[in-house]
């Protein structure tokens, strides 16, 4: 039954809503005079079937119907999400959205100097959307049952181990880069352009571990095809609660929680803003959307615009220094 969730909420094709919802959400609207004029676009800087896709598109069924307009998601898959990036940071384009993730301020860590945005002044916050966790995975060629297992290994032979991420400063590769700097292992990275691209070949071994969004791997474990050692959240996780925490066993106090999000250019009207607050706000508290989440293996988290805010420049602040620390770079 575990299986059958998770695969139906990563995987399917967003729901459709009945009469009634219809009507109700329809009714909020925008309340800006003479917004939308047009169709919508929501960017979504990784490959379809990723959950920053996946959001994209669940928002986008959902504000088609509030707006009385098109909601279109466009995927631009690059540079980690970079390139979705600096197409909203450089828009002044009311109509144009974009569905994203930690990515966004750990790769802007992680590239500083070397991309032609800010996070903070050319990026608008919308609402975080939710909080999942990061679990690490390995391919059941690697001799190690534990996480403790997989230190000892890794630290005895030094780059024995692939790991791959969906791409520079995604919350795969920070939360490697974070993971070997409080262990004290090296591993090679090995970036790909999204978990849609990266997984045949962890399932294939040609990379023997990952660390990343935990939903979306646990299909191939229940399978046997991959295997849990450890979840990246200060507490275990729901769907998988005999499996440890790396911070309770190999790192104290080690915790990464990928989270994704919704932004706008930052040159987008505040009234404008405030009402796709507004409706993303309305949009993750309902049930239907909240189980569907939830079966995915994450939790809801609508905020105001003003605590997105504040978050995302607290996550850009924290991965600047492991980026630091560890001496992490765009491979």
């Amino acid at each position: 039954m575990l299986r059958r969730s998770l695969l139906g909420a990563v995987g399917a094709t967003p729901f459709l809503l009945n009469r009634a919802q219809a009507q109700t959400q329809a009714a909020l609207g925008s309340g800006v005079p003479g917004w939308p004029s047009r169709p919508i676009r929501i960017i979504a800087g990784f490959p379809p079937g990723g959950l920053v896709d996946v959001y994209g598109r669940i928002l986008a069924e959902r504000l088609s119907v509030m707006l009385g307009q098109p909601v279109v998601v466009e995927n631009r898959p690059g540079g980690g999400g970079t390139l979705a990036n600096e197409i909203i940071a450089r828009t002044d384009d009311a109509h144009t959205f974009l569905s994203t993730s930690i990515s966004m301020t750990a790769g802007a860590a992680l590239r500083a100097g070397q991309i032609g945005y800010d996070v903070v002044r050319d990026i608008a916050p919308i609402s975080m959307l939710s909080i999942v966790a990061n679990a690490v995975f390995v391919h059941p060629s690697v001799p190690a049952r534990t996480i403790q297992e997989f230190v000892d290994l890794a630290k005895a032979q030094p780059n024995r181990f692939a790991c791959g991420s969906p791409g520079n400063g995604t919350s795969g590769h920070v939360a490697q880069e974070y993971f070997k700097l409080r262990t004290g292992i090296e591993m090679v990275h090995v970036p790909y352009r999204g978990t849609g691209p990266l997984m045949p070949d962890f399932l294939g071994g040609q990379v023997n571990v990952v660390i990343d969004n935990a939903p979306l791997y646990m299909p191939h474990v229940l399978e046997g095809k991959l295997r849990l050692l450890a979840v990246t959240t200060p507490q275990r996780w729901a769907v998988a609660p005999d499996v440890p925490t790396v911070a309770e066993t190999v790192a104290p106090g080690f915790d990464v929680r990928a989270w994704f999000g919704f932004v706008g250019p930052a040159r987008t009207p505040e009234p404008v803003l405030e009402a796709m607050n507004r409706m993303t706000v309305a949009i993750l508290r309902d049930p239907v959307v909240i189980e569907r989440i939830r079966q995915g293996g994450a939790e809801p988290a609508p905020t105001s615009r003003a605590e997105f805010g504040q978050f995302m420049r607290e996550d850009m602040a924290r991965w600047t220094e492991v980026v630091r620390l560890s001496g992490a770079r765009a491979d």
